[in-house]
């Protein structure tokens, strides 16, 4: 039987990767043409060789917040019925971001892991360079200062599509989940072929650093994430893979 642990650590591997966000110089044209509303995404989520669940990742119609457009994002992650009667996950984050995914208007997660039960909400107060973080449930709260720019983990993993970058590259950027900012770092380190689901890619493989990550990846002492890209001007994401002390973890895309 596969530990609560296990589980635990294949949320960590999803939602870790959108947690790196880029440099803010951006092109307009290269953003518009990376993701439209209607997109959907969905992969397989798997530990060593089982296949545990799915995830999904969504542009959703754009919204209007005082008075201009919004871009409007939806992650969600559930294991399959089999693995759900051992353990269960059923978790989502949404986000809104400017139309240029340029800094984040607002996140939130709603965590069903198990026993847990967790709901986050973060609000931005740009005047005041404040992000103020909400947890309904558990009844925490706090006001933590970010940086110009700063995007939550959702609408970071969607900016960082919108970027050009090439081998060698290493790209910093302020992100921040409402309890604390920090600067992220990516390295673009290869180029790759690599076939996912029968289907052959030319991709950019990425390496997330994992320094400030924590959990799991903190306590695995050879810890490794890498990220394939399409090496296009979409940039999305057919496979991610982590290797921590309880095994190694892998969503490979399955449809887009």
């Amino acid at each position: 039987m596969l530990s609560r642990r296990v589980f635990v650590c294949m949320q960590l591997l999803l939602f870790c990767i959108v947690r790196f966000s880029f440099s803010q110089e951006t092109n307009q044209q290269q953003k518009l043409l990376a993701f439209e509303p209607g997109e959907k995404l969905t992969y397989s989520l798997g530990w060593q060789f089982i296949v545990v669940g799915h995830a999904t990742l969504e542009v959703l119609p754009d919204e209007e917040i005082d008075g201009r457009p919004a871009r409007s994002f939806m992650m969600t992650a559930k294991t399959g019925r089999v693995v759900s009667s051992v353990f269960k996950v059923n978790d989502s984050l949404s986000s809104l971001a400017e139309y240029d995914v340029s800094r984040s208007l607002g996140y939130a997660k709603i965590q069903r892991e198990g026993k847990t039960k967790r709901d986050v909400s973060v609000e931005f107060d740009w005047e005041n360079l404040n992000a103020l973080y909400t947890e309904t449930l558990g009844g925490d709260s706090r006001v933590t200062p970010v940086l110009e720019n700063t995007l939550d983990p959702l609408s970071a993993f969607y900016f960082i599509r919108t970027q050009e970058f090439d081998v060698g590259d290493v790209i910093k950027g302020p992100m921040t989940d409402g309890k604390r900012c920090k600067e992220a770092e990516i390295k673009v380190v290869s180029r790759e072929r690599i076939k996912v689901n029968g289907k052959k890619y030319d991709t950019l493989k990425l390496e997330p650093s994992l320094k400030d990550v924590g959990g799991v990846f903190e306590k695995s002492k050879d810890a490794t994430m890498a990220i394939w890209v399409t090496d296009d001007h979409r940039h999305i994401p057919v496979k991610m893979k982590s290797k921590v002390a309880v095994g190694s973890f892998v969503a490979e895309l399955e449809h887009k």
